[in-house]
């Protein structure tokens, strides 16, 4: 019996703590981190609510997600952390007291140290779709996480316009209007700074230095499908043939002109697909979808560490423990220690019947 409550403690040991370091151990920085932002980025953690999902399967996801977290944070020590959208699954459906609930969870299932800044992107699953959203969906939102339609976060040089993509329908409602407004006059500011370094509209939004910015959203920018994308963790199979939807599984065309050409990125950052994915734009605009951080969503979750400066931007990709690889583990664990504990009985048994005999 020793043996079963032995192997069993040192199972759950090996697959629900010290495999998340076994991992990510192989994963670093993809450059000298000297002067240079160090950032982590994911997407689409859909922390569950009370309506889909089994009690186990939240329980199960939570702890995967929150084991990986903070082992990354232990390895790695990022200066900041995005999350590109759907923080939470039912976000666009939960009462006040449950979203109060969801942030206590968010704020504990992904805890950092006051050092480090985390900033969050709305997504579909925080606020609803376009034709969902209600100024109460939305603002509790952005209260809870101090953000507009459009912001601007610069840190070290480096700018960052975080997007809030499902204000990015442009049919003149109210949130629509108020963020093309914010986007325009951002867009407006980095013009303005580039040609004088002493420009009032640039002054007035607190950028000090012209560096070409970071965009940052939940939806993809426009793309036919996931056929054109490249990278380890795509779609498979038929998925990625399937033709998107514009404004439910990308942005618009009209959208994406319009980001871009305000904007003017050096680099896009977006999730929504639960897979990776990276394309050009315009020829020089390189946009990377980043897979879902959630077992629930693929069996090779994974996340971005970058080093930035102003005028350079290295990428590697980390993936987590595969769940096929945590089940195999157990399987073959249980099997073991179920064969070491009958080998033990069989052979006291022996002993004693020799002694009988």
């Amino acid at each position: 019996m020793n043996i079963v409550i032995f192997g069993s403690l040192f199972l759950l040991l090996i697959n629900e703590y010290l495999i998340y370091y076994a991992v990510l151990w192989s994963c670093s920085w993809p450059s000298d981190t000297e002067n240079k932002l160090r950032v982590m980025m994911l997407a689409d953690t859909h922390l569950l609510g009370s309506r889909l999902g089994h009690w186990w399967d939240k329980l199960r996801r939570e702890w995967q997600m929150h084991r990986s977290f903070q082992s990354a944070i232990n390895l790695f020590h990022p200066q900041v952390i995005f999350f590109l959208g759907d923080v939470f699954d039912e976000g666009k459906w939960c009462s006040g007291e449950e979203f109060e609930y969801y942030i206590r969870r968010f704020n504990s299932l992904f805890y950092v140290p006051q050092e480090i800044r985390i900033e969050v992107v709305a997504g579909n699953h925080d606020i609803g779709f376009h034709y969902a959203v209600t100024p109460y969906l939305r603002k509790r939102f952005e209260t809870a996480f101090n953000k507009k339609g459009v912001d601007l976060i610069s840190i070290e040089g480096n700018h960052f316009v975080l997007v809030n993509s499902v204000a990015m329908e442009g049919d003149e409602c109210r949130m629509c209007t108020s963020a093309e407004r914010e986007l325009r006059k951002l867009g407006k500011a980095f013009r303005c700074l580039k040609e004088n370094s002493n420009c009032k509209e640039a002054q007035e939004l607190f950028i000090d230095s012209y560096s070409r910015p970071i965009l940052l959203q939940h939806y993809p920018l426009f793309r036919e499908s996931d056929k054109i994308c490249e990278g380890s963790d795509v779609a498979l199979g038929d998925e990625k043939l399937v033709k998107f939807r514009e404004k439910w599984d990308c942005l618009s065309r009209e959208a994406t002109e319009l980001l871009l050409h305000e904007i003017q990125p050096r680099f896009v950052f977006s999730g929504h697909t639960h897979h990776g994915c990276n394309v050009t734009h315009l020829a020089n605009i390189s946009e990377w979808s980043v897979a879902s951080f959630s077992w629930r969503n693929r069996n090779d979750p994974n996340f971005l560490l970058l080093t930035i400066s102003p005028k350079s931007i290295d990428i590697n990709k980390c993936f987590l423990p595969k769940e096929s690889t945590v089940i195999y583990i157990y399987e073959f664990g249980i099997v073991l220690i179920l064969f070491i504990e009958a080998w033990q009985v069989i052979n006291k048994y022996l002993e004693k019947y020799k002694k009988s005999a």
